[in-house]
């Protein structure tokens, strides 16, 4: 029987974005003097960072809600 259900998308997504917040707080002492910096690119880290996190975790939370079955209502 195939299914077509993500599974091995929905894992992996969930690996890498629970890898991501694992890697934020094991490395929270230097991530903060990084992300609090005004010179140069240093600014430009937060945003970056919430770039990779959004879409990391919306790919999971999206394959999560397929899984499930769960679908938004498409109207006409």
């Amino acid at each position: 029987m195939y299914s077509s259900k993500p599974y091995w998308k929905l894992c992996l997504s969930g690996a890498v974005s629970g890898a991501l917040y694992l890697l934020l707080y094991l490395h929270e002492k230097e991530v903060m003097e990084n992300f609090t910096r005004t010179d140069g690119f240093y600014p430009a880290l937060p945003i970056l960072a919430a770039f990779v996190f959004s879409i990391a975790h919306g790919a999971f939370t999206a394959y999560f809600w397929e899984v499930l079955g769960i679908r938004a209502l498409r109207r006409e």
